[in-house]
């Protein structure tokens, strides 16, 4: 007995059963084609994000600088092999066109910084040689309403400094005057713009003459006021001005001012290197260590920053321990305690690699004069 063709359970399927088999093969083999073409693309997308990582090398963090608030949005020069008695200052030709090699292996880990950056940070020079570049944006804090306690005078409303170093700054003078019982510190001047130093300027040209104008007060453009991070303060009792060497309670702020990152800017043995004269009221934050070894050494800061320029990373590194006791080596080891400063020039494209050690906090400022500075602080 013959089956009918279109009987279910028959054995034979029917010509539409057959085409719909024939599609249903069609759109698996698509399918399974499709997913072998995007696994392809996935796994050649990780090959690339990996290689790419491997460039980068691990980012670590960077304890910001006092400079930070003002100018950097996250986060120091070669060696120039000249003596730091010279007074001369490296120019960043002197650092050459060629970026610096990073080191291999685990030992340091890497910081891609971009080269305007070099006019950042609490170690910039700033002279008649190097202008401040001024930032987009340059926090400051008024002193006027903002002083902890009222135990220092302030000769105007309108005084600031950078945001991050006033704390600091504020610190300091409550502690004078918890020291010394003088209250009558006054600050006669922080942070200036370009137009008031213009008007200082041009007012002192005209009242003491050119020559002796320059002596005493920057160039617009070149004061060190316009970074926030200088202070002009003497004592002021029975209605005059005393310079601190001239009042006993100023001893303890020329002794101790470098222990909050300070130092008396321009000195009289100094003056023909950085052609400004005695000024004992001028007060420069750098940070610590920098102050100390700067007072201790009795150099000038534009002696400073051409000595810092003959410690590299790869080469000799300073070492300041916490008493100010200072050493140099090539960093196989690492004291306990105390800190390591050494540069690494800009390189001659838009960024530069600047190794840093892993697991221990540093800052990174740049000089103003060609490279960046890296104190790292040990233990």
């Amino acid at each position: 007995m013959n089956q009918d063709p279109l009987r279910p359970g028959s054995g034979r399927t029917s010509p539409g059963q057959d085409t719909r088999k024939s599609r249903t093969s069609s759109v698996t083999g698509m399918l399974l084609c499709a997913a072998l073409f995007l696994t392809v693309i996935l796994i050649s997308l990780l090959v690339i994000a990996h290689r790419n990582n491997a460039e980068k090398g691990p980012e670590a963090l960077t304890t910001p600088s006092v400079s930070d608030v003002a100018s950097l949005p996250s986060g120091e020069t070669s060696s120039t092999g000249q003596d730091p008695s010279s007074g001369s200052v490296t120019d960043s030709s002197a650092h050459g066109a060629e970026t610096t090699p990073v080191p291999a292996g685990p030992a340091y880990d890497v910081v891609t910084l971009d080269n305007a950056q070099i006019h950042v940070g609490d170690l910039i020079l700033v002279n008649a040689d190097y202008e401040y570049v001024f930032p987009d944006s340059q926090p400051q804090t008024l002193l006027y309403g903002n002083r902890s306690k009222k135990v220092y005078l302030l000769s105007g409303s309108a005084l600031s400094l950078n945001s991050a170093l006033f704390p600091i700054f504020d610190g300091m003078i409550c502690d004078f005057a918890a020291e010394t019982g003088c209250t009558e510190l006054l600050v006669t001047s922080c942070y200036r713009t370009y137009e008031f130093q213009e008007e200082l300027y041009q007012s002192r040209v005209q009242s003491m003459g050119a020559e002796q104008a320059a002596r005493y007060v920057a160039l617009p453009g070149h004061s060190e006021h316009h970074t926030g991070l200088a202070v002009d303060m003497v004592i002021y009792t029975d209605g005059r001005q005393y310079y601190f060497s001239e009042y006993e309670a100023g001893a303890w702020l020329i002794e101790n001012a470098p222990s909050y990152g300070f130092f008396q800017r321009y000195t009289a043995e100094k003056e023909p290197i950085t052609h400004c004269a005695e000024e004992p009221w001028h007060y420069r934050y750098v940070g610590v260590p920098h102050a100390r070894i700067i007072t201790d050494s009795g150099m000038c800061y534009e002696e400073y920053v051409d000595y810092l320029h003959t410690f590299t990373w790869n080469g000799e590194r300073l070492f300041c321990a916490p008493d100010g006791t200072l050493s140099v080596s090539g960093g196989e080891s690492l004291p306990e305690a105390g800190w390591m400063i050494y540069c690494v020039p800009a390189g001659g494209g838009e960024t530069t690699d600047v190794p840093v050690p892993p697991g221990l906090p540093y800052l990174i400022s740049g000089d103003n004069v060609g490279g960046f500075i890296v104190t790292v602080t040990l233990g």
